[in-house]
């Protein structure tokens, strides 16, 4: 638990803690802790307790980000800190702003792939699809909401026309798409457009048994896995007349990471002979001239029903699992009644408050999930399922790198994202440390100028080429301000995130920053400052921002001209456990 107090002689995990977030805010708003306190409904004794670094529940969490009036950054810091990490899905929809960075990424990822490929909030809602998408899904009967163009989720629930392109519907597509809209249901319970999902659901007497039985069992014993499994999926589905197999593959982009956007690209051979010509039709002609807004005018696929609830439903389970549901099928799978289990444990509390657990009438706190987890034998998939359930935030990364499983997937993924064939700009993959794990042609030419260094080349370590190659401060344009300041506070986050068992790697970094005095004024001042919520850096990719670089004109040594370069980035839904990220430089005109 942080205590808010500093040693200059150690190195802190983190830069931050919640104390300074707290002090900082109430500071701003001019008051004393009692004067707040007594402002804001809380005790003098608590809102202390609280500010010095004693445990702060999500009641309160949410209350403090209110009466301290904190934006937007620092909320989703105070949540980080709270939680252990920023919101797993903050909400479906996003402001203007994140829209117009939305519109630059797909320029870069999606309308440059031949591949199909669609780019989806929090919902499923379609943002921006490409020719390739459009011309699959050419046959596909109009609807007011289920058509693939709108909202690939439901066309894939909903749509009669889905087992007939979806091959093998209910195994290879269906269970999977209904294990993450469980996952996203949980987060968003209150969300008008997921609730509708979820009563269409109640009344197909297939979906709903799939989604009370087989769902809740694929989620309980795989847990976090089994609702990234999508990436790097072979799928089978009708391409124009003929059956085809398909790679699957997903990428989250950075900017809209909290909301739930995803990228999906189905990539098969020979796509372009494969493919009818893409017919792209406005919204207004994906329905039908009769349907009205929110009608049904197509029946749901074969075995379904839209206008009668599932035999024997009544009070029906609303979520596919619940917390409780989760640790008592664990602790009957160890053999442990509700008694014994708090002792073996080792948690502070009694049967009667762990039985509340058990049906859903508490909540573990975030610190027991772990002790909890391990005296129930859960696979870390699983705990992790359940972090994210009882916090609503990513659980910390389980490492920098993945083994084998991992790495085979990571690069069936870069070669549809990160190869010169399926992307011309400059592509870096990087894992949790930044190390190198894969980049294009384009990349290496970049900075082919760079003086070779065996561990800070931009082509072997993201993070230490911008913050220890003396050539980055030539290179990259307002080096500090445009690209060592958001690198150090992404580092910053990282630390953030694993603040109770940093990964050795993250430590190593911060020592080397720590001997430099010139990057450890930085990292205790301005970055300090930035993961407080008083800056502006938003991770250290930028996504979407235009920066600037200075490339030599002919070979090394030679003269430099300034380049514009929009920085996109975003991660693999494979890789997100292990805090892997790629990042693209397109020089701009």
């Amino acid at each position: 638990m942080n205590t808010g107090k500093h040693d200059e002689g150690r190195q802190p995990a983190a830069p931050v803690t919640t104390s300074d977030l707290l002090r900082s805010h109430r500071m701003r708003l001019g008051a004393t802790q009692e004067e707040f306190a007594q402002a804001h409904g809380f005790s003098v004794r608590a809102y202390r307790d609280m500010e010095n670094g004693g445990k702060i529940s999500m009641a309160n969490m949410y209350a403090l980000r209110e009466s301290l009036r904190m934006g937007p950054q620092a909320r989703t810091q105070f949540f980080r800190l709270v939680t252990g990490d920023a919101p797993c899905l903050r909400g479906l929809t996003v402001d203007e702003g994140l829209a117009r960075v939305t519109a630059r990424w797909a320029e870069v990822h999606l309308y440059s792939h031949e591949s199909p490929t669609v780019l989806m909030d929090g919902g499923w809602n379609v943002i921006h699809f490409n020719a390739a998408w459009a011309g699959l899904f050419d046959s596909v009967e109009p609807h007011p909401r289920d058509h693939p163009l709108d909202n690939p989720m439901q066309f894939c629930f909903f749509h009669p026309d889905a087992p007939r392109i979806f091959l093998d519907w209910k195994e290879s597509w269906l269970i999977t798409a209904m294990c993450q809209f469980a996952h996203h249901y949980d987060l968003n319970h209150d969300s008008e457009q997921l609730i509708e999902i979820r009563n269409r659901i109640a009344q197909a007497p297939l979906l709903e048994s799939l989604y009370v039985h087989r769902v809740s069992a694929e989620l309980t014993e795989r847990g976090a896995d089994r609702i990234t499994e999508g990436d790097v999926s072979d799928r089978p589905l009708l391409v124009g007349k003929r059956p085809q197999g398909a790679l699957l593959t997903v990428s989250i982009p950075w900017h809209a990471r909290e909301y739930g956007y995803q990228l999906l690209t189905l990539s098969y051979p020979n796509a372009k002979a494969a493919l009818p010509r893409a017919t792209v039709l406005p919204p207004a002609r994906r329905t039908r001239p009769d349907a009205g807004p929110g009608s049904d005018a197509t029946p749901a696929p074969a075995g379904t029903t839209t206008n009668c609830p599932a035999p024997g439903v009544r009070a029906r389970q609303d979520r596919a699992v619940t917390v409780g549901q989760l640790l008592r099928e664990y602790r009957k799978r160890a053999g442990l009644s509700q008694e014994m289990l708090p002792r073996t444990a080792d948690l502070p509390m009694t049967f009667r408050t762990y039985r509340k657990l058990e049906t859903d009438k508490g909540r573990p706190r975030k610190e027991q999930v772990g002790p909890l987890a391990r005296a129930l034998s859960m696979p870390t998939s699983v705990e992790r399922f359940l972090y994210t359930m009882v916090t609503k935030g990513d659980p910390p990364t389980i490492g920098v790198r993945g083994g084998p499983v991992v790495q085979g997937l990571t690069e069936r993924w870069a070669r549809d994202h990160v190869d010169d064939q399926s992307q011309k700009a400059p592509t870096v993959l990087m894992d949790g440390a930044w190390h190198v794990i894969a980049c294009n042609d384009a990349y290496r030419a970049l900075f082919r100028h760079v003086p070779a260094d065996p561990r800070n080349h931009p082509t072997i370590n993201g993070f230490r080429y911008v913050v220890f190659h003396p050539d980055a401060r030539e290179t990259l344009a307002e080096w500090y301000e445009q690209w060592a300041v958001p690198y150090l506070v992404e580092f910053g986050a990282t630390l953030m995130r694993h603040r109770d068992a940093p990964h050795p790697e993250h430590l190593g970094l911060l020592s080397e920053i720590q001997a430099d005095p010139y990057l450890w004024k930085i990292y205790r001042g301005r970055i300090h400052r930035e993961l407080q919520g008083g800056g502006n850096a938003i991770g250290f990719e930028g996504d979407g921002d235009v920066r600037g670089m200075h490339l030599p004109i002919g070979g090394p040594g030679s003269d430099r001209a300034f380049t514009e370069v929009l920085v996109t980035a975003g991660m693999p839904l494979h890789g997100k456990a292990y805090g892997y990220q790629f990042c693209t430089l397109t020089l701009r005109d």
